[in-house]
């Protein structure tokens, strides 16, 4: 083992992650009608940090501006946004990605993949760790779409992921939308069927942690959901070893 990265759980699809003397923070998404801020970050243990903050999309459940506040309070923090976040973000220190670029800085390198709704997944990786954040990057299926519609999305999806197939990731953050019923949970089990991967989060299922439950019970079934670190509140930190 060479290090435990520690991993907490903000809020919808909102995760930081910190390794060594480095923070990822993806999609940050406060939840405005909880007054607890339970999904706030603590910027002032930050500081001694060099902090990387992405944003997937535009979609408001992925992006708030209020994280382009923390550079006055941060001494060393980089933003990488997806190009579809509205121009009027785009400031000289945002560093703007599309699907399929590959981008390099202070032993840092991060890959982009195409999104199946709007924008880029992440792969960025550094200090022997590789860490995956899908954004909306999903299996898309609903049953009142057509069939045209829902097997397009399958096969855009099953392209995207095929990309990593000969990447060994450390963590990935993966859909995982009780929205979809008896889909939500697809995109999840393609992704650890497919691609090497240690540890994985579920994201993007809102307040339902009901998902949890079911994700525990498919394990019986899908041995690949052992992999899977069950969430049960926001600002709870996982220890994940890295080897």
């Amino acid at each position: 083992m060479t290090g435990i990265a520690k991993v907490t759980y903000l809020h919808h699809s909102g995760f930081m992650v910190k390794y060594k003397h480095t923070v990822l923070i993806f999609d940050y998404y406060p939840d405005k009608h909880d007054r607890s801020d339970s999904c706030t970050i603590d910027l002032s243990g930050l500081k001694d940090k060099k902090v990387l903050v992405f944003s997937s999309h535009r979609h408001p459940d992925h992006f708030d501006p209020v994280i382009l506040t923390w550079k006055n309070e941060l001494n060393d923090v980089q933003y990488y946004f997806s190009s579809d976040i509205p121009k009027k973000y785009h400031h000289e220190y945002v560093i703007l990605l599309k699907p399929y670029q590959i981008y390099e800085n202070e032993g840092i390198k991060m890959q982009t993949f195409k999104s199946t709704d709007e924008g880029v997944a992440f792969l960025v990786s550094f200090s022997g760790i590789t860490v995956y954040h899908a954004g909306d990057l999903n299996w898309w299926h609903w049953d009142d779409e057509s069939n045209a519609f829902n097997n397009d999305m399958a096969a855009r999806f099953k392209h995207e992921i095929s990309l990593l197939k000969d990447t060994d990731i450390d963590i990935a953050f993966l859909t995982a939308d009780p929205r979809q019923e008896a889909a939500e949970l697809w995109g999840l089990n393609w992704f650890i069927d497919h691609v090497n991967v240690k540890t994985v989060f579920p994201m993007h299922f809102w307040n339902d942690f009901s998902i949890m439950d079911r994700i525990k019970n498919e394990a019986h079934k899908k041995p690949g959901l052992s992999k899977v670190r069950l969430i049960s509140k926001r600002g709870e930190v996982f220890n994940v070893p890295i080897s």
